[in-house]
């Protein structure tokens, strides 16, 4: 790589069709195949060099959670922050680059990314500065530059982060085991991973992955192809199997398959979790279970689109909350810092407190997330800044459309005992 070049990687206007996954995060930390696409940069390109064009009210927390590189350099390559972070299309896109010759990348229409040697043009590397996230795309057109045609998707709508991620896994996994032990056939572990009698690998059908400081508990059974992340727990009696990717710092029980844990989530207790996606800083309660197949094995809609797959779960945002015996029906999707009780079986709002326990859906108040946030964050060893307090507050805002449509009420909860 050369050390001139630096990577943007920019929102474009389909990020809020990934709501709520992306309401508290840019498109480039979306996990999925193991790996998110802004690691995958660092892994790819080093030393990196990376720089992003966000939504204003996300620009405090990305410089808090990923520490840009503000300097201009030479030569600058643009991404599409929602590019699905496959190790095969990086390894090509590094060889593309490496060629050194300015070309945009498109994949039919949609305009990728692209590289450029600023030299090549009139304009200074200032101009690259001061571009806003939704001007990228006008901007690298405009260039009349060389396209070079690519078959790199996209996440569209929130349901793919599941899909890509059971199509991914495999490929990706393959990269990342290439650095760790492997300790049975296509089992491959980290550092410090703990490992207790009678745990049950099965890598028949693609390789298990356990990532460092990791601890998998007696008498669980893991089914490959799986990706489980740093420092997590997996609870004895836990059955995680077919594309599960679980993020760091989580701790799961029960039955997982085809889901996503992006990371710092529990799911601790017994209960059935498939073909989902789970945030951050979320808790399954015990015994809740969502159903991924409908009764008449007919097609899922989510968010009123008709996801041609038969097999569809949930979508949870981050900081939502489920209590014990929690039922989530096919389809739905919950938004940030919701709050489930009982059976769900429309999609819920962001701070939201709803479920069969309740006549009528009542908002969850904004103090009241602001003091759960801290409270876990301090179980975790991390300190609540004032950039984590900001985006629940600024989230807090965009949602209350969502909650008025929905006929959300403000009021205290009171629990339906019929």
């Amino acid at each position: 790589m050369n050390n001139n070049m630096k990577v943007i990687l920019f929102e474009d206007k389909k990020i809020e069709d990934l709501h709520p996954i992306t309401l508290t995060r840019p498109g480039f930390d979306i996990l999925c195949g193991g790996v998110t696409l802004i690691e995958l940069l660092r892994q790819q390109f080093k030393p990196a060099k990376i720089d992003f064009l966000v939504r204003d009210y996300l620009k405090k927390i990305c410089h808090q959670r990923y520490r840009p590189f503000l300097k201009p350099d030479s030569e600058i390559l643009f991404l599409d922050s929602c590019l699905v972070p496959s190790f095969e299309m990086i390894k090509f896109l590094a060889k593309k680059v490496a060629v050194d010759k300015s070309v945009v990348f498109k994949n039919k229409n949609q305009i990728l990314g692209a590289y450029l040697g600023l030299k090549e043009f009139s304009f200074r590397p200032d101009k690259i500065k001061r571009l806003k996230f939704l001007e990228v795309e006008k901007f690298l057109s405009g260039l009349k530059l060389k396209i070079e045609k690519v078959n790199w998707k996209t996440f569209e709508h929130p349901w793919d982060v599941i899909t890509y991620n059971e199509e991914i896994l495999p490929e990706n996994l393959k990269y990342i085991s290439s650095k760790l032990k492997e300790i049975k056939p296509k089992v491959f572990i980290g550092k410090n991973v703990k490992i207790e009698e009678y745990v049950s690998f099965n890598s028949a059908d693609g390789p298990i992955v356990i990532d460092d400081n990791t601890w998998i508990k007696s008498m669980s059974v893991l089914r490959g192809p799986i990706y489980i992340g740093k420092n997590c727990i997996i609870n004895s009696h836990a059955e995680i199997k077919h594309s599960a990717c679980i993020g760091e710092v989580c701790k799961v029980g029960g039955e997982v398959e085809v889901s996503v844990f992006q990371g710092y989530s529990n799911k601790q207790h017994l209960g059935f979790l498939g073909s989902s996606y789970i945030g951050s800083w979320i808790n399954i309660g015990a015994g809740t279970t969502n159903s991924d197949l409908k009764n008449t094995y007919s097609t899922v809609k989510m968010l009123g689109y008709d996801t041609k797959k038969k097999f569809l779960g949930c979508i949870i945002g981050d900081y939502s909350k489920t209590s014990i015996n929690t039922s989530i029906f096919t389809g739905k999707v919950i938004g940030v810092n919701s709050f489930l009780y009982g059976t769900i079986d429309n999609d819920v709002p962001s701070f939201t407190n709803s479920g069969s326990q309740f006549d009528v859906p009542i908002e969850f108040l904004l103090a009241a997330a602001i003091k759960v946030q801290k409270a876990m964050m301090q179980r975790r060893k991390i300190k609540q800044t004032a950039a984590d307090i900001k985006l629940l507050k600024d989230i807090f805002e965009f949602t209350k459309k969502e909650r008025k449509q929905a006929n959300v009420k403000q009021g205290k909860l009171f629990f339906n005992n019929k």
